[in-house]
């Protein structure tokens, strides 16, 4: 990882077989292809097959999650997008498959695998499966959860080859299987969600930067995103209360575009409006 060149002289030889002891051999081809460019020498280090072993734990903790809520029901097959995080996530995963797709057959395996990362963890993981807790359907949930599998298995053949045997609503194997085809969705509704989040993201981040750990409330006019999302945006945002307000008050929610604010208390506002003129 210093940029040593191996040999057995400086003892300094790193051995495949342990490393896939340790972490697995799904873990350790994440790790040699993460970061890397084509036609540049780069150091290996361990350190990324501890990402690539994170990255099968979480494969595996969403599959864990999907397949308990799905439980006996036989999801149907090539389900509708009904919510508007459905038709984001499909329109999320439709875009990873095309990509992978691309870079795979032009030999772009790290940028391949950083995609695949990132669809995993914070599309699937970090959105859909946390909005899934508050809205559930499970046949889009089990059709996610195909679809990210078909995408990481050239990548980490035996940890989701062994999910996709333990899924009772398959029989066959994953490596037969086809790669996933491109699903159609509702682009309006796409971008919907992705507004939510932003708003979602941003309550996050200023809660978090105010003095004290309270839960507040969110305030709101004429929004009919947050009017008919309340109770996801609750959830979500882990706010206190949601309600519509004639006249705003508090912390407004600029960056997010939308007629939106924390309901917080004049000494509060002073309080974090004085914390951040001595940080600027």
């Amino acid at each position: 990882e210093h940029g040593q060149k191996m040999s057995k002289s400086k003892g300094n030889v790193v051995n495949p077989l342990e490393i896939i002891t340790e972490y697995g051999s799904d873990a350790l081809r994440m790790g040699v292809i993460a970061n890397r460019s084509a036609a540049q020498n780069q150091a290996f280090s361990a350190a990324k097959v501890v990402a690539g072993r994170n990255f099968c734990n979480k494969l595996w903790n969403v599959a864990r999650y999907i397949s308990t809520s799905v439980g006996e029901v036989v999801p149907t097959p090539n389900p509708e997008p009904h919510s508007l995080a459905d038709h984001w996530i499909v329109g999320r995963l439709n875009a990873a498959a095309a990509q992978i797709s691309d870079q795979i057959t032009n030999y772009r395996f790290a940028e391949a695998s950083e995609v695949l990362y990132h669809v995993i963890w914070d599309d699937v993981a970090d959105w859909y499966v946390e909005v899934s807790k508050v809205e559930q359907h499970t046949s889009m949930s089990a059709y996610v959860l195909d679809t990210v599998l078909r995408l990481a298995h050239p990548f980490a053949p035996f940890v989701t080859e062994t999910i996709w045997q333990s899924l009772p609503w398959h029989e066959g194997l994953l490596a037969a299987d086809a790669w996933p085809e491109q699903k159609s969705f509702n682009e309006l509704s796409a971008a919907e969600f992705g507004r939510l989040i932003e708003l979602v993201s941003e309550a996050r981040y200023v809660t978090s930067e105010l003095p004290g750990n309270e839960r507040y409330g969110l305030l709101y006019m004429d929004d009919s995103l947050i009017a008919d999302n309340t109770n996801l945006i609750l959830k979500l945002a882990r706010l206190n209360s949601i309600e519509r307000a004639d006249q705003p008050r508090g912390l407004r929610l600029a960056a997010s575009g939308r007629d939106a604010w924390l309901d917080i208390s004049a000494e509060t506002l002073y309080e974090h409006q004085s914390n951040l003129e001595k940080r600027l």
